[in-house]
């Protein structure tokens, strides 16, 4: 049981990583098993889903989300 509280706490501390290391692995498993242009529109199809919402959330069009990852936000 101590190991899987030490793995707990090490995604706990790295939630990053720990997401990154997953997608990474998903994507890898996705390309061998279905091959990279399936792949390609899986994750494209991922991405509209994420857009979609995206919109729904913050209460704008599409297009607007969509402007909104690419413009760029001054910090202050």
């Amino acid at each position: 049981m101590e190991f899987f509280n030490y793995l707990g706490e090490l995604i706990n501390r790295n939630p990053g990583k720990f997401l990154g290391s997953l997608a990474g692995l998903l994507l890898g498993i996705l390309v061998f098993s279905l091959g990279p242009l399936k792949t390609l529109l899986i994750a494209l199809l991922v991405f509209l889903g994420f857009l979609v919402g995206k919109s729904r959330d913050d209460n704008v069009s599409v297009p607007e989300a969509l402007m909104g990852l690419f413009t760029r936000k001054d910090r202050e």
